[in-house]
């Protein structure tokens, strides 16, 4: 049992605790505010002495960097809530998502390390050094291929109105293949749509002893951002059935279900196809806000969610190679619902433009980081970026291939 000695008590405080002592290191701790039972003590003993004080708060304001930076864990609580996208001066991109190329842990090169384990690990040296011969938990690490749905098909699977809507608009463009293309999905048995790219995956993973973990877009309402075919479709019952057999699959909200309130139906919907309870997710766009989208995947049933990434490179968006749970820094309160961290996915990285060179270097560096510590690797795919024969299928056999064999 590890004592931490601290000024005061606080939920903030018990939830870096619990992250950094319990999640990564194993270790049961009590925090205490009394010298006399910290003296006491007769296992692990810490002090906390703070020098930023935003552990000790209640309200959410902007911090001082510098200060953040000096106090471990002050610095963990920051990445852990995701604090800046709290704030009203938070900067966005287009979608509402946190610019990050503005953002804390990439203004100050925190993303390429883990460095809530790095925190975690200097604590253990300095533990190790009270009880030499204790024996540490060691973890196994895990790399966990996921692959994202938003439209399970290019033809296949249209409604009526769709489907002489995109014949119409290929004819008009002079696009014949298209045209032919579309035509054959409706009325050809064997038409192969470009999109159904499952197979591929399913072989990777089945020779790897994997399971992977498909995400389903399945709003029927369509937006510009959210093009699915219908989820009523018999085309998508049958890819539903079909993946179900070999993965596990959760929902993949769509990009206005935080506004719309829609989460809860949209898993709903997907329950009832599957004919069973769906517990995991990840944002459509990696879009959300906080704490709102999260508070509504607990109100449906999730448990696990992996929207915790970076939309433009790959790395550790909150400094985690394992899932922690969700604060929720409104209410400064722990919630039930575990967070997986992101740490790549397809488009980020294909986007870069890296050489053969520079495309292994980022993934070894990637990959070793987590699995020296044991952790988690969540990497991300999408069906519609592995067509046969092109450059981002040839990417993703080559990524796949480098994150099990490095």
């Amino acid at each position: 049992m590890l004592a931490i000695l601290s000024p005061k008590m606080s939920e903030r405080l018990e939830f870096v605790c619990q992250v950094i002592f319990k999640i990564i290191l194993g270790l049961d701790f009590v925090i205490l505010t009394d010298d006399k039972k910290y003296q006491e003590h007769k296992g692990f003993k810490l002090r906390y002495l703070p020098k930023s004080l935003i552990l000790y708060e209640d309200n959410i304001h902007t911090q001082d960097e510098n200060l953040l930076l000096e106090d471990k864990p002050a610095l963990a609580f920051y990445l852990l809530t995701n604090y800046e996208e709290y704030l009203p001066d938070c900067p966005h991109d287009s979608h509402g998502r946190v610019n990050h190329d503005l953002s804390f842990v990439v203004r100050h090169g925190l993303y390429q390390r883990p460095v809530i384990h790095d925190i975690a690990l200097q604590y253990k040296s300095i533990l190790s050094k009270q009880q030499p011969d204790f024996q540490w938990i060691i973890r196994k690490y895990r790399f966990i291929p996921t692959f994202d749905v938003d439209i399970a098909y290019a033809y296949k699977g249209k409604n009526f109105i769709h489907f002489c809507g995109a014949v119409s608009k290929a004819l008009i463009q002079c696009r014949l293949k298209d045209a032919k293309s579309i035509l054959k999905a409706r009325f050809k048995g064997a038409f192969i749509d470009p999109y159904d790219t499952y197979s591929l995956p399913k072989e990777f993973c089945e020779a790897a002893g994997l399971k992977p973990l498909y995400f389903l877009l399945t709003v029927n309402k369509r937006s510009l951002y959210d093009r699915n075919i219908s989820s009523q479709s018999k085309d998508f019952q049958k890819l539903v059935s079909s993946l179900k057999e070999y993965s596990t699959i959760g929902i993949h909200p769509s990009y206005y279900s935080t506004k719309k309130q829609t989460i809860l139906w949209e898993t709903q919907l997907l329950e009832r196809l599957l004919q069973k309870k769906v517990t995991q997710s990840r944002q459509h766009f990696l879009r959300f806000q906080f704490p709102e989208t999260f508070r509504q995947l607990i109100e449906a049933g999730i448990t696990d969610d992996y929207s915790l990434g970076f939309t433009d490179r790959i790395g550790f968006k909150n400094g985690m190679a394992l899932p922690f749970p969700f604060f929720d820094l409104q209410n400064n309160s722990i919630t039930s619902l575990m967070l997986h961290p992101l740490h790549f996915m397809d488009c980020a990285f294909y986007d870069q433009k890296l050489t053969d060179e520079e495309s292994k270097k980022q993934l070894q560096n990637l990959v070793e980081a987590v699995k020296e510590l044991g952790g988690e690797l969540v990497a991300n795919w999408h069906n519609t970026l592995m067509l046969k024969g092109s450059e981002e299928e040839a990417l993703f056999k080559k990524t796949f291939q480098q994150m099990l064999s490095i």
